[in-house]
Parts: structure tokens; C-alpha cells; sequence
């Protein structure tokens, strides 16, 4: 690996002082604006970074305050500042995971909400670098949204989810053929066998419906012909509720893998059916523990967590900008037992 290019480095090559190299990446109007793009210029040309931990260390200089923490972003774009967390969102909430393990690796997490009144691409990446905040991790953005535009190469990034679609950026997500191979597992092990497909994305998770359905799918391919079901695509509203049922009384499942569990527990046992002993249930998305349904949980806690360590981890490695090979790090999920399933025969 050839040696990282220093500000020194920066500095002889464009013939000025250290100093003046610092006040330019840092946009100061102390000097002239043509110089300040000439050594911007360079220094993306020599590839320089800014290292956090020393940048923390001269602001804490130039400020006179002790700066205790590198302060890492966390972005969101809600339509509101908190729009992304319970109360106010029926999803997951990755944040205290990840301020948790932030905290734990020497690291402060700060939330930043990009729907600030005029806010704009380019003036919160500008805030960021004034506040030498080069690590950040991307909330799941709001339905409807796929893309975010920032300077990219000033930041180490992660994504949480599936939400971002581009750019394409290291992510942390949960595991949909995980999910769907370990739910289909759990009931084929209680001795059902016409397993029911009811799925659909989740309204901030586009094409995650998509990735439930392939692995479904491929399960289900194992099974007998004479036991495969067409799958059923979930439709918000209350007209969909009168086709589901349609649909379970043509294709007889003796049990249903889905991604709603609680709305669709609820028709079942309005139209007579009993769970688990005519028909049992169980979610790919178990989120609310409290309802008792069986399925796979996704602990946010740890999500959070291995999102921020693959922050710590970047900025530590200098990896800085759109990574050319993304990665993504998915979870499998834990198994919940509950009441919507009879007990295992094995």
C-alpha cells in the first residue's frame, strides 16, 4: 500500500505553508478564493484525506475546549425531525445501538436531520467538514425516497437497510432468505406442509418484499408440487382483507409465513378460524414482541452496533468516499416462539 499523503505533502507541492493548506480545506475566507481552489484541487489530486482524530484534536486547539469525542453523524430525512423513531414510526429504531457502541469505541453519535428549513446537499456536507465530522451513518430514508446526494468524498459512510439505492454504499440490514429459510424450517418441523405466502415491502423498504418472496420461493420449491400455494401479495386497505380470505378458503394452507402478522391474525380469527389449530401463523417481520406471534425478530440494537463499528473500522482504514466494491453485512435474525404455532414434532 503506498504511503498516505500527509498535509506536509500537500503543502511542498503547492509551495505554501502547512497552515494555509488547513485554512483552505477548510474554506477560510483569510485567504483568497482562487488559492483556496488551487490547493482543493491538489489535494483531491494527491488523494489527501483529513484523519478525524486529528482533526477533533486542532479544533479542540483552535477552540480552547477539550474535545473528548470524534463525533460521528447520524443522517436521517424524514419529513419531520423524529419522524424515523418510535412513537412517530412504526419501524425499528437503530440509534441507541449504535450511540451505545459509538460510545464504547471512544466515538460520540450526533443526530443530524437533513429536512432542516433550507437546508441543502451541499451546505450540510459543509457543515460536517467545519465540524470535522467524517463518519456517518445513514438512517433509513422515508417511502418514496431512494436516492441522497452528498459530497461522498469527504465521508466514510454506512447505510442502514435497504431504503438507499443509490449511491451505493456499504449497508447494514437485516436478512430476508435468512428469515424466510429459518421461518419456512420452524414450520415444516411442527408438521405443516401447504405453507401460504402473504407478503409485501415494507413502506420504507422498497424491493424488500421482493427479496422475502425469492427466498420464499425457493423453499417452497423443495416442498411436493401438490402442496405449492401461489403466494399472496398484501394490499393496505380494508378491500384486501375480503380477497385474502377468498384466497385461504380456495388454496387451504395449513399454515401462512407473512410479513403483517398481527392484521392478519386478526382476519383470521374474525372469519372463525383458530390459530394454531385450524391455520398457524408466523411473521418474517416480528417486531412487536408483545403480540405473541412466532417469527423472526431483528434486533435494532445490534444492527446499530455493527453499523457503527463499520464506521469506527473505516475511518481507522482512511476509507473515505463511494467504496468501489460495496459490502453488505446482513443479520439472520433469532427465532421467537409464540402462540401461532403448534410445538415442534421433532
Amino acid at each position: 500500500m503506498p504511503p498516505q499523503t500527509t498535509l506536509e505533502d500537500v503543502a511542498k507541492r503547492a509551495g505554501v505553508h502547512r497552515s494555509t493548506v488547513s485554512l483552505a480545506l477548510r474554506d477560510s475566507p483569510r485567504i483568497t478564493p482562487e488559492v483556496r481552489q488551487r490547493i482543493q484541487a491538489l489535494t483531491r489530486e494527491m488523494h489527501y484525506r483529513v484523519n478525524p482524530l486529528i482533526a477533533a484534536l486542532m479544533r479542540s486547539r483552535r477552540s480552547g475546549h477539550a474535545v473528548k469525542h470524534v463525533c460521528l453523524a447520524y443522517v436521517t430525512k424524514y419529513p419531520t425531525r423524529f419522524g424515523w423513531r418510535p412513537p412517530h414510526h412504526d419501524r425499528p429504531d437503530f440509534f441507541p445501538g449504535a450511540l451505545k457502541r459509538a460510545a464504547e469505541l471512544g466515538y460520540k453519535l450526533e443526530h443530524f436531520w437533513l429536512g432542516e428549513p433550507g437546508m441543502t446537499a451541499a451546505r450540510f456536507s459543509d457543515i460536517l467538514r467545519e465540524r470535522a465530522i467524517t463518519g456517518v451513518l445513514l438512517g433509513r430514508l422515508p417511502p418514496g425516497q431512494a436516492q441522497l446526494e452528498l459530497r461522498w468524498d469527504r465521508f466514510s459512510t454506512v447505510a442502514l437497510g435497504f431504503t438507499l439505492r443509490s449511491p451505493m454504499l456499504h449497508h447494514v440490514a437485516e436478512d430476508p432468505f435468512s428469515a424466510a429459510a429459518q421461518t419456512v424450517e420452524q414450520c415444516l418441523g411442527r408438521g405443516y406442509r401447504r405453507l401460504g405466502f402473504v407478503f409485501a415491502d415494507a413502506d420504507d423498504s422498497p424491493s424488500t418484499g421482493d427479496r422475502f418472496l425469492g427466498a420464499f420461493l425457493r423453499q417452497q420449491f423443495r416442498l411436493p408440487a401438490k402442496d405449492h400455494i401461489p403466494p399472496c401479495e398484501y394490499q393496505p386497505g380494508p378491500a384486501f382483507r375480503k380477497s385474502f380470505l377468498a384466497w385461504v378458503k380456495r388454496w387451504r394452507p395449513d399454515a401462512l409465513v407473512t410479513t403483517h402478522g398481527q392484521p392478519i391474525h386478526d382476519w383470521l380469527r374474525d372469519a372463525g378460524y383458530t390459530v394454531p389449530e385450524d391455520i398457524g401463523l408466523a411473521t418474517l417481520i416480528n417486531d412487536h414482541l408483545d403480540e405473541g406471534i412466532a417469527g423472526i425478530h431483528h434486533n435494532p440494537l445490534v444492527l446499530g452496533s455493527l453499523a457503527a463499528e463499520m464506521v469506527v473500522g473505516m475511518l481507522h482504514r482512511d476509507e473515505i468516499g463511494l467504496p468501489a466494491e460495496p459490502h453488505f453485512v446482513l443479520t439472520p435474525g433469532s427465532w421467537i416462539e409464540g402462540g401461532t404455532l403448534r410445538p415442534r414434532c421433532d
